[in-house]
């Protein structure tokens, strides 16, 4: 029996390296009536199944090995994997993070988590989770990608062209990151050509001075100068509030985004209180935030009303 065991699973290995996956499958299931829960020949035969984009089957064959070997991170993964495939995200999301939980160190479960949050539209978790892979594997250029696109899609691509170079030092064929580079330096382009922090305070096409319907107050000498103080005075607390801002989002909020993420990572035994404490820092950053957010309104407010004082009634 062991024999013949051994001997089928040969030669549909064979037949896989071959390419000829259906006839693998075939011989594998063969093996599997002389031994039902050999956990390599399951594993075969999800691969093939996987490569024949046979999906469903795919998952029947890895979920068995999740039930023979409930604490093998590596089913687990390969079980994310193919529900990424069939676009499934959520489902993925969950598995990978048991994965997770069995092995800390999986850099292809963090991967593949990255592309089950990228799926449900959370590109800021899929950005914590293509870091936590390329912290264990520095050189994985499909995670520089992968995280280069992730910030695109949150409209970051001073941070995406990073990523893409980081990548093309490695390997300065690698056509997809040459791809988001030449898309992400275009979005930087036109984001520093349209860029007004406090909106459009004068009009983009100028009209003639004769067809004005209000001109602007003539100022003395001394209310110029006021003037221009109480611009400069504003302008000077709108850029020290968006520094804030920067600093505040950069230093502050992605790392508590990170703990949270973190969190939710963690066996059912540790997550309840490591999730409501991350879960309550993450709140009070976000509070921060937007009364930042609310500060710079209101100087973009103050300047849009002095610029209505100056003209004539």
């Amino acid at each position: 029996m062991a024999a013949d065991l051994e001997a089928l699973s040969k030669e549909g290995r064979q037949l896989f390296r071959q390419g000829k996956h259906a006839e693998a499958i075939r011989v594998f299931e063969q093996a599997l009536q002389a031994d039902p829960d050999q956990i390599e020949i399951h594993e075969a035969i999800a691969t093939a199944h996987f490569v024949l984009k046979q999906y469903d089957q795919a998952i029947e064959h890895f979920t068995r090995v999740t039930q023979l070997q409930p604490m093998n991170a590596k089913a687990y993964i390969n079980l994310g994997a193919v529900y990424n495939r069939k676009e499934e995200f959520q489902k993925a999301a969950d598995i990978l993070k048991k994965a997770i939980s069995r092995d800390g160190k999986a850099v292809e479960a963090y991967y593949n988590l990255g592309i089950a949050y990228r799926g449900t539209k959370q590109p800021a978790m899929a950005v914590n989770a293509y870091k936590e892979a390329l912290k264990l594997n520095p050189r994985m250029l499909d995670a520089m990608q992968n995280l280069g696109n992730s910030y695109l899609e949150m409209n970051n691509p001073k941070a995406a062209i990073e990523q893409y170079k980081k990548a093309l030092e490695i390997d300065p064929d690698f056509e997809r990151a040459n791809r988001g580079l030449a898309r992400a330096e275009e979005l930087l382009n036109q984001a520093a050509a349209n860029f007004n922090p406090f909106g459009r305070l004068v009009e983009q096409n100028p009209v003639k001075q004769s067809k004005l319907d209000v001109q602007l107050k003539k100022l003395t000498p001394e209310e110029r100068v006021g003037d221009r103080q109480i611009v400069r005075r504003l302008l000077i607390e709108s850029q020290a509030v968006t520094q804030q801002l920067f600093e505040h989002l950069r230093d502050t909020l992605h790392e508590d985004l990170v703990q949270l993420n973190r969190g939710v990572q963690k066996s059912p035994r540790e997550v309840h209180k490591s999730l409501f404490d991350a879960n309550e820092q993450f709140q009070k950053s976000i509070q921060k935030f937007q009364d930042l957010r609310v500060q710079l309104q209101r100087l973009a407010k103050d300047l849009r009303s002095h610029e209505a004082t100056l003209k004539a009634e």
